[in-house]
């Protein structure tokens, strides 16, 4: 169980992490080591497992006691068996196992089967399978391009392998300095032209 709730910290860190400022994700990773990002795949493996056993065994207990409850209410006053109650309990059983899985996707975005495989996706190293030709293409071409990118690129390289969460910082800290040029070029655009035709105009 210990190594459950060191998982679900995890996870939990990541949650706060992606909703932090992008400059704090970038130092955040920029600084783990090799055996850092290990550690923590190792904890996630054995967390994951011990999740999925208990998650069942939670969602399960919780519907057969909401069920007991209401079979209880039924049949406090009398044990007859009548339609209408056998359609309450069918009813009730259908509407509790609803909402157990509306609950359960929710949760699963926060610390669920989705939540577990993104953090075992981002440790991950590159491999054609996680990640296609056209988001490396993209991560070296910024490397190339922008110093920025490519600053973050040696100093991780020099820890480290690059992981899947690296190509996605790289390409964003691309995209963010194109971005930034875009802009200037878009705000600087035609004033040259306008300059001139407002020299050339008459004085009257």
């Amino acid at each position: 169980m210990i190594a459950l709730f060191k998982g679900l910290g995890l996870l939990l860190r990541d949650n706060e992490l992606y909703h932090s400022p992008f400059e704090k994700q970038v130092a955040h990773w920029r600084g783990l080591s090799e055996q850092q990002i290990r550690q923590e795949v190792a904890v996630l493996a054995q967390a994951k497992s011990q999740w999925l056993i208990a998650s069942i065994v939670g969602w399960q207990a919780a519907s057969l006691l909401i069920l007991g409850l209401i079979a209880n209410y039924l049949w406090r006053d009398d044990f007859h068996i009548t339609f209408t109650r056998v359609v309450i309990i069918i009813g009730s059983w259908v509407s509790i196992l609803f909402v157990i899985w509306f609950m359960a996707n929710m949760f699963d975005q926060q610390a669920g089967f989705e939540r577990w495989m993104k953090a075992f996706n981002s440790r991950a190293r590159i491999t054609s399978s996680a990640d296609s030709v056209e988001c490396v293409a993209d991560a070296l071409g910024m490397a190339e391009h922008y110093p920025e990118v490519l600053d973050y690129k040696q100093s991780v390289t020099e820890k480290r392998e690059l992981r899947h969460e690296d190509i996605r910082i790289m390409s964003e800290i691309g995209r963010m300095k194109q971005h930034t040029e875009l802009v200037g070029r878009l705000n600087h655009v035609g004033q040259t032209t306008s300059h001139r035709d407002l020299t050339l105009q008459p004085a009257f």
